[in-house]
């Protein structure tokens, strides 16, 4: 997902695990307008067939951070089937485009890593809800990836963006997953008063990643889009959602001008008592210097609920798609082996730091059970996580960016929570018809 979450440090790098989301804006002319009009690979699929070989389209292989990891797994599921895979590495800020063009040209054929999105409106892709049926994913993910009934995505990793804390403090405070927003906010109080230097919550309040806000906004109730795309920002709960967000920073228990970042630092530091961020973050308390106590005691935590209201996290994560057609079950084939052999699990955990989506292949991970950050993440975050509806389109990104400027704009002062979400309903509004 959205471009500004993740990943330094030993962990797959940032790019590598924005798979399925985050650069599509930059091709949404390209994806869209060239390739929904003239698509060979999506014209001619006939019927699923077993190939010798098929190829993987991805920057996994081409990044020193993944590339070890990806690589046994490659060769794994080669000395199990007896057939090849054909690494097709491109850049990862390349990938929109060179999915694209690889789909205009009918070459798109085998399983990609990337933003599948661009390639829905070619019909290429292959329907994998029969391998998702077999496995043990978490339902609120995989619905909302379904496009029409089909679903074009498997995740492959337990994820989202979701609150993490220390646990030192939240015990004091009284934090925990069964919380509404009014409980929340009284803790963040509490900590304010116990130490006025520590900024309780650094909530993102800067753009590029404000589309954080849609956390709050679902929360609330609002759909923010909803399935046939039409834009509900500006509805009373999202106007809700978004004056409580700010009344926290005009109180002082969030602080302006604060990015993801940012944020990180500022956690590692012992500066804020919790952040918004994707599994990865127990790595960057060790890599922005945390201290041994913090790394012990971080944890995650569910998102406070308004009401009745179930809370929701944004999912934010890597999966893979396959062409449909000649070479389709191979391709199945090979994702199910990434998604649900415990040696590839087991190789992609130990070199991102991320559990695989599975819960059944995450329980004979080695290791796994004893990592207490990444087990409560799944069931606090994870599980809790879905994609937006405009996840599946190739405007993605730029909606995100819309969102975050115009939340920021409130936050900043510069226009009335009403005013200004109307605003920006109609700038998301207006792209979404560019896409529809």
């Amino acid at each position: 997902m959205t471009g500004t979450t993740p990943l330094t440090g030993r962990a797959v790098s940032r790019r590598g695990l924005l798979a399925g989301f985050g650069v599509l804006g930059t091709l949404g002319a390209l994806s869209l307008a060239g390739c929904a009009t003239s698509a060979p690979g999506g014209s001619a699929k006939g019927a699923a067939t077993d190939t010798e070989s098929i190829n993987f389209y991805g920057n996994a292989l081409g990044e020193d951070a993944q590339k070890a990891a990806w690589q046994a797994v490659i060769d794994g599921w080669q000395r199990q089937t007896g057939k090849k895979i054909k690494p097709v590495v491109f850049p990862y800020d390349q990938a929109s485009t060179q999915l694209a063009l690889a789909a205009k040209t009918g070459d798109f054929d085998g399983v990609g890593q990337g933003p599948w999105q661009v390639l829905v409106p070619t019909g290429i892709l292959a329907d994998v809800s029969d391998l998702a049926a077999t496995m043990d994913l978490p339902g609120t993910s995989v619905d909302s990836f379904r496009i029409n009934g089909k679903l074009y995505f498997i995740p492959i990793n337990a994820s989202g963006i979701g609150l993490v804390c220390d646990g030192r403090i939240a015990d004091e405070v009284g934090l925990s997953d069964s919380m509404t927003v009014e409980d929340f906010a009284t803790a963040l109080e509490k900590i304010k008063k116990q130490d006025p230097k520590v900024i309780p919550y650094a909530a993102v309040t800067e753009n590029p990643d404000l589309k954080d806000a849609v956390h709050w906004m679902w929360g609330w109730g609002s759909p923010v889009v909803t399935d046939s795309l039409r834009c509900t920002i500006g509805d009373a709960p999202s106007v809700a959602a978004i004056t409580w967000y700010k009344g926290l920073q005009d109180a002082g228990l969030t602080k302006a001008g604060v990015n993801r970042s940012d944020a990180r630092i500022l956690f590692a530091q012992g500066q804020t008592a919790m952040y918004d961020d994707a599994p990865l973050a127990d790595s960057f308390v060790r890599t922005n210097g945390g201290s041994a106590a913090l790394q012990a005691a971080i944890r995650p935590l569910r998102r406070p609920a308004y009401r009745t209201v179930p809370s929701a996290n944004r999912f934010w994560g890597s999966g893979l798609f396959c062409s449909a057609g000649e070479g389709e079950q191979t391709s199945k084939d090979f994702i199910n082996y990434v998604a649900t052999n415990v040696s590839a699990a087991t190789a992609l955990y130990q070199e991102s730091s991320l559990a695989p989506a599975d819960a059944k292949v995450a329980a004979q991970v080695p290791g796994l059970n004893k990592d207490a950050f990444q087990s409560a993440f799944r069931t606090a975050v994870a599980d809790h996580s879905r994609a937006s509806a405009w996840d599946a389109l190739a405007s993605s990104a730029e909606i995100d960016t819309a969102i975050g400027q115009g939340v920021a704009g409130i936050l900043a002062g510069q226009s009335g929570v009403q005013s200004g979400l109307n605003a920006l309903r109609k700038t998301v509004q207006g792209i979404l018809a560019q896409n529809s």
